[in-house]
């Protein structure tokens, strides 16, 4: 089967249910041969139970049987010190081979399994490798981080296993600045053109968008992705929720304030909710800074009208680092895009 999508291309959806029906069932088995096979296959049709039973597997204590290198030692004395030092402290070579294959997989994820994914990485990270091994760990981790969405990254940043994205120092515009107005915004329209690339990404960083919203592969996790974003506004609407964030403010990055019995109030965005307590993001530019409050000490929750977006982000911005800061955005992160050619 893994040869035939190869090569006659991807399967309909029909097709997928009927190899799942076949399939699913039957990982994992005894023969891990196999089960290499079938949880790449299971990824691919996007089974809804291969990543539950595969976090099951990772959960496990490791593993370290490494394979018989015999003749290896003996061939070069660099790679034989490296391979002696594998030896000692060897990867699962199982887990790690999952860890590959769920790179790829966007269904299934519980918030638990999803941390319990991400955490694995902190202790392979201790194990022995060759010279590229920490590499690959880390490029197997972003590609995950990538695949799964805001949310789930959201939940993944405040759990604690995986640093929250920092850039050493932010850059500063030059300005000066100015109140941006929607209008003003508007009226650049006819501007957007023979725009900077790099210096519209500068911009991103100076006026900490980065810090809250991914684009391109790179931000924060607080905010939405922006790198799609012009799929879903035009110059107006992208304009309108810079200068004036709380007109319409989405119920998925809505604000509240939490009241406890004993007056305490938190303010900022639930990120997660249980039986016994709800889990509120106090600080959008710092995914740790959060606070656990039991259910039976809250006395109500307030939705905010207020949006956690600064409403004045772009005041420090000149109008040529306002150009190319809306160009950026636009462009979905594509260089070649014609509002960058001269």
């Amino acid at each position: 089967m893994s040869l035939v999508f190869t090569r006659l291309g991807e399967p309909t959806e029909e097709q997928k249910q009927t190899v799942l029906e076949i399939l699913d069932s039957q990982y994992p088995t005894k023969s891990e041969n196999v089960n290499r096979e079938l949880v790449q296959m299971l990824v691919y049709l996007d089974s809804p139970t291969v990543v539950a039973k595969a976090m099951d597997i990772m959960r496990e204590k490791a593993i370290n049987e490494p394979p018989d290198y015999g003749e290896l030692l003996t061939r070069n004395r660099g790679y034989g010190g490296a391979i002696r030092q594998m030896l000692d402290n060897h990867p699962d070579l199982r887990q790690y081979h999952l860890a590959f294959v769920l790179r790829n997989a966007t269904k299934g994820w519980s918030n638990q399994d999803l941390i319990a994914y991400f955490d694995w990485f902190n202790r392979a990270r201790t194990w022995s490798g060759g010279a590229s091994y920490q590499g690959f760990l880390e490029n197997i981790s972003n590609e995950s981080y990538a695949n799964v969405n805001e949310k789930q990254r959201l939940a993944v940043e405040v759990a604690g296993v995986r640093k929250p994205f920092t850039l050493p120092e932010l850059p500063k515009p030059e300005g000066p600045g100015r109140q941006w107005s929607l209008g003003d915004l508007l009226a650049l329209e006819g501007k957007l053109k023979g725009r900077n690339f790099e210096h519209g990404k500068k911009m991103f960083a100076a006026t900490r968008c980065v810090i809250c919203h991914r684009f391109a592969g790179e931000g924060g996790a607080t905010g939405p992705d922006l790198t799609q974003l012009a799929g879903r506004f035009n110059l107006k609407d992208l304009s309108e929720a810079i200068v004036e964030p709380s007109k319409v403010i989405s119920d998925q990055y809505l604000a509240s304030s939490i009241v406890t019995e004993d007056g305490d109030v938190y303010n900022g965005r639930i990120v997660n909710e249980t039986e016994t307590t709800v889990t509120i993001l106090t600080d959008p530019e710092d995914s740790t800074k959060v606070v656990e409050v039991p259910r039976k000490e809250i006395a109500e929750t307030v939705p905010s009208k207020v949006s956690i977006m600064p409403a004045d982000l772009l005041k420090p911005l000149n109008e040529e680092e306002v150009l190319d800061l809306l160009a950026y955005l636009l462009s979905r992160g594509d260089k070649g895009h014609p509002m960058f050619r001269k």
